[in-house]
């Protein structure tokens, strides 16, 4: 970490906070901050119904999914998405827009905080988001453009708990 970048720094100790927060409000996330005061790096770790495929081309549900999220120095000025959130496993998650072991989100603007990345990594996982004509698998493309209306999202959990008294009401 850049220790003469207050900016950068406050940046950093504002995405642990909120990280952290997100975490235990979710069922499905768990967030590890690698040691850093304040971290640049997580191991964000997704427990749901993922879809990934076996040797014998056999798509099945996988419980788990494993994503590395790092902050670079430049990150509030330059972003390289490729760099800032990667597949850690399984290697074989079944995606349109996976290809371990990168994930394309889309644009990132430079600044994006972590619960914005944590969200997006979950609605892809979930197939809430996916972009079937501009594949990292087109394979996975080629499958989910076939696959019957209502078949996703994958995963239809919430990524957020309900505040208490609300489970009711819904």
């Amino acid at each position: 970490m850049n220790d003469h970048d207050p900016i950068f720094a406050g940046f950093l100790r504002g995405q642990l906070s909120e990280g952290l927060a997100l975490a235990g409000e979710s069922d499905v996330l768990q967030l590890l901050p690698f040691p850093g005061d304040p971290p640049t790096r997580y191991v964000a770790s997704f427990r749901g119904s993922w879809l990934a495929q076996d040797a014998r081309g056999r798509i099945f549900e996988q419980p788990l999914a494993v994503f590395g999220i790092q902050f670079p120095r430049d990150y509030l000025r330059i972003v390289e998405p490729a760099m800032i959130v990667t597949v850690l496993e399984p290697d074989n998650l079944w995606h349109p827009n996976i290809r371990p072991p990168w994930i394309c989100l889309g644009a990132l603007p430079p600044g994006t905080g972590l619960v914005d990345l944590l969200y997006q990594c979950f609605e892809v996982l979930a197939y809430h988001k996916y972009s079937p004509h501009s594949a990292l698998n087109e394979a996975a493309a080629q499958w989910a453009r076939h696959q019957p209306p209502g078949r996703f999202p994958i995963d239809r959990r919430p990524f957020r708990r309900p505040p208490a008294g609300k489970e009711a009401a819904a």
